[in-house]
Formats: structure tokens, sequence, C-alpha cells
């Protein structure tokens, strides 16, 4: 076998685990939001145990101990403990009071979310072909919506907090890879320990005394039943809301962002398919056809920034600066590299906020194999030069990638 087929099915291989780890998660969640009301359990169960999944990953990857300074821990960190504190709760509190085919449909806002916070935050600029491929999502989460039979305000509310909350995450996610030499699953880990130590008062408010109290008022050998029933659940939840996350982080570091914008969308396709087929929630044709609009939405969003960062890189080629480390491919055009960290935003391992603007870094560009190195992969790539200054390499990691020739040197 060839090493482009074994690439070939070690990407429809995590797909496969990805998008069975998604539906198995949305499934259990709503399953046990149905039998147990206890969503603020269902929320700190997965950030429990996500440190502790993360363990042999980080091992077996020789992943460095993070270093971060306090202002870090003080101005990203905790922010990022306590949003997806209020994230993951509103989602888990957001499932228990709507289908888990409508709360899909509702998470496709995001990159609504994404384009408003970034204007606002980062005072980004998207093309108007950005702002048209957002009017597919909106009117298909509205279809949805009104359609919807087992609609509730309450749970739409909830919805879409959790989704505005994982918008603005991503840009303080973005800003602290940036900034600390920290690996993103760590960034995961630790981000889910602080946000369970957030998350456990409210625990014990809001679900620790009621569990207690059902515990005790249940008689006979019927006690250990349900609770332990509940733990299998909880914990079939959290293996497949870290193994989303791992997958999720492996697809981009392979995929590009157009590809892995595609598997994005057929993982929500899926994740809506599998709850009605197997949860049997009741929809109309006009439902199912808004939630299909949405999706496809996010979709044409990824395809107009797509078409963005090219376009930016086209007018950055124009000056084409002799002395710029970033060397040019074709006509002797100068070509921005993907020199950042990948992004990774915590939020059920979707990737949405993109870079955007002449300022920002243009991610996640599949290279084409080149002097034997790189073969489609966004982790290694060798540059190319029509102006006989050619880099000596390009080195890529998890950290980001080096880039040195003989004036320059960028890291």
């Amino acid at each position: 076998m060839t090493t482009a087929w074994m690439f070939k099915c070690r990407i429809v291989s995590i797909c496969i685990v990805w998008y069975i780890c998604s539906s198995v998660q949305s499934i259990v969640n709503k399953m046990i939001l149905q039998h147990y009301n206890y969503p603020i359990t269902v929320a700190i169960a997965n950030q429990v145990l996500i440190p502790v999944l993360a363990i042999p990953f980080l091992r077996a990857w020789h992943v460095k101990e993070a270093r971060l300074s306090k202002s870090q821990y003080r101005r990203y960190l905790l922010p990022i403990a306590v949003g997806r504190a209020i994230a993951s709760s509103s989602a888990a509190f957001s499932l228990s009071l709507m289908p888990v085919s409508y709360q899909q449909t509702v998470k496709a806002l995001m990159p609504l979310f994404a384009v408003v916070m970034g204007r606002c935050l980062l005072h980004e600029r998207q093309t108007t072909l950005v702002y048209l491929s957002l009017l597919p999502i909106v009117m298909g989460v509205l279809v949805a919506t009104v359609t919807e039979i087992s609609f509730s305000l309450t749970g739409l509310i909830a919805a879409l907090v959790s989704t505005a909350t994982y918008s603005l995450l991503n840009i303080l996610v973005k800003k602290l890879l940036k900034q600390a030499d920290i690996h993103p699953v760590r960034l995961l880990a630790m981000t889910s320990q602080a946000c369970a130590v957030v998350l456990f008062p409210v625990w014990l408010v809001k679900d620790a005394v009621p569990m207690a109290a059902d515990i005790m008022s249940t008689s006979g050998s019927s006690v250990s039943s349900p609770s332990l029933h509940l733990l299998f659940l909880l914990l079939c939840s959290s293996v497949c809301s870290f193994g989303q996350n791992v997958c999720a982080f492996s697809l981009i570091h392979m995929l590009t962002a157009l590809s892995y914008a595609v598997t994005n969308a057929t993982k929500r396709i899926t994740v809506i398919v599998a709850s009605l087929l197997t949860l049997h929630n009741p929809v109309t044709g006009s439902n199912m056809a808004g939630m299909m609009l949405a999706v496809c939405g996010v979709f044409c969003y990824n395809q107009a920034k797509q078409y963005q960062k090219e376009h930016v890189v086209e007018k950055m080629s124009e000056g084409d600066d002799v002395s710029s480390p970033f060397l040019s491919g074709r006509s002797g055009r100068s070509l921005q590299l993907p020199i950042t960290r990948s992004h990774t935003t915590l939020s059920d391992a979707t990737l949405v906020a993109m870079d955007s603007g002449s300022s920002a870094d243009v991610m996640y560009w599949a290279t084409k194999k080149s002097n034997g190195v790189g073969g489609g992969s966004r982790l290694a790539t060798v540059i190319s030069s029509s102006n006989n200054r050619s880099p000596t390499f390009v080195l890529g990691s998890g950290n980001g990638l080096s880039i040195r020739n003989k004036n320059n040197v960028v890291s």
C-alpha cells in the first residue's frame, strides 16, 4: 500500500471514530437528561475526566509541561475556565429541553457569533461574500425553529448562550496559544480541570442535594441500579467527549481548512441523523430542510473564508518584498506561510474561529509535495523560491513552524 493510500485510510479512520464519538456523546447525554434531570452533573463529569484521559496521550506524544505566567493565568486561563463552565452547563441545560437535532442546528449559528465578536472585539472586517454566506445559516435556523415540534424558548436561549460563549472562548484560546508555549491538548486538560473547580460549588447546590435525596428516597435493591446506570452513561459520555477532541485535533493538523470544514459539516449531519434514528424525536419535512440549510450554510461560510484568505495572500504578494523570509512559489510572488500554532476551539471539538484580515495569519494551507517533504501535511513542508534565496529548512511541530534562510530567522 502506498503512502498516499495509507494517509487516506488514516483520515477516513479518524473521521469514522470522530463521527461515532460525537454521535454517541450527544445521544448518551440526551438519554441521561431524559431519565435524570441533572444537567450540571453531565457538564462537570466531562470536565473531570478529560484531564485524566489526557495523561496517556500527553505521555505518548512526549508533550512537555506547560509554563504559563501569572498574567496568562489571570487574563486567559481563568476566563476560559469560567466561560467553559457557563457554556457547558448551558449546553447541557438546553439539551434537557430540546432534541439533539435542534440543538445541533442552533450550534450552526457559531460562525455568526464569531463574525460579530471578531468585528466588535478584534475590529476584523469581512468580505461581502462572508457576510452573505451567513444568510443561509440564519434562514436555516429560523426555519428549523418555526417548524420545531418540541420548541422551548428557555432551551433556545440556553443554546444561544452556550454557542455565543464558545465563540468568545475561541478568541481567548487563539490568543493564549499564540502567546504561550503550550500544546492544545494540554491546554484542553488544564482548562477542563479549572472548569470542574468552577462548576463544583454549583453542582453541590443544584444537583448533589437532589441526587442524594433521590437515592435516599429509593428503597430496596433498586437503590444501586439507577445510580450505577447513571455512572456508566456519564463515563461513556466523558470518554466520547475526549475522543472527539483528540480526533478533531488530529484532523486539524492533517487537513486543509476547507477539507476540515467539509468533515465538520458532515459530522453535524451525522449527529442529527443518528439522533433522529435513535431517539425517534418527531420532525417535519420543513424542520429537516431548515436543519440541512443551516449546516450547508456553515460549509458556504467556510468556503467564503477560504476565498477571503486567498484574496488576502493575493494582495500581499503584489508587494513581493525580496528581504522577506516568506519566499515565493509561482511567478516570483511571495506566499504567506502557516507559521502559527494550530487553533483548537475546545468547544465540542469544532473549528470555527479562523483568522481573517490583513493582520492575521493565513492558517492551515495544505502544501503540495515539494523536494520530497510535506506531501499534503500541514506539519512539514519545503518552500521553494524563484529569487535564488532558498531557505535551508522548514520544520513543523505542534508549537508552530521554524523557517530559516541566510538573512532571516522566523520561529
